[in-house]
């Protein structure tokens, strides 16, 4: 059996707005650039890898000229967000040594995840990653779970889905994968031992 987790909201906690309340009282301005950046077509573009995050800097910059300095600031220091779940993480090695294989398939940023790749080194306990911004595609789009399918010879079937967002999780279904709607780490165990037959 393969276990293949979401990066985000799994194992990296990623509450942009609570980010952006740090660096704004003003809750209209927090709606505002939580709006502007994290939920924008950019933000979605940065997550394919067909823009960088300078470019994707400049870009906002130009698009919301009077904004450009906040839009800086808010970027300077947006990874500090993506802290691990401890729960979650801790649960990779215990997985592990029960001889289950590893993987991570998720969206994410050329430079926040060469960030984290290089900070967190539980990464090193995946038997693979398929990483959008490294394929140009998104979830839930089907290529990137068929990039991952063949890149490692998976039959899915055979392989366990997690992730927080449930049109993630139905496009991994309709492929055959099995799948788990994290909404805590309780639930995720529960449901694993179910699938498994056996606790952790």
């Amino acid at each position: 059996m393969n276990i293949i987790f979401d990066i985000g909201n799994v194992l990296l906690s990623y509450q942009p707005r609570e980010y952006l309340e740090e660096l704004f009282c003003d809750q209209d301005i927090v709606e505002l650039y939580h709006e502007m950046i994290f939920r924008s077509s950019l933000w979605l573009d940065l997550d394919r890898g067909v823009v960088n995050e300078a470019e994707g800097v400049e870009i906002l910059g130009n698009r919301y000229p009077k904004h450009k300095a906040d839009i800086q600031r808010v970027f300077a220091r947006w990874y500090s967000l993506l802290y691990p779940i401890q729960e979650t993480t801790a649960l990779l090695p215990k997985l592990k040594a029960e001889g289950l294989g590893l993987y991570a398939l998720s969206n994410f940023h050329k430079e926040a995840f060469a960030y984290v790749r290089t900070k967190y080194k539980w990464f090193d306990l995946f038997d693979g990653m398929i990483i959008s911004y490294a394929i140009n595609y998104i979830k839930p789009e089907p290529e990137i779970y068929k990039a991952l399918i063949e890149k490692y010879g998976l039959e899915p079937a055979e392989c366990v889905f997690i992730d927080d967002i449930s049109t993630n999780l139905q496009a991994a279904a309709d492929l055959g994968f099995q799948t788990i709607e994290f909404t805590s780490y309780k639930n995720l165990i529960s449901e694993l031992e179910k699938l498994l037959g056996e606790s952790l």
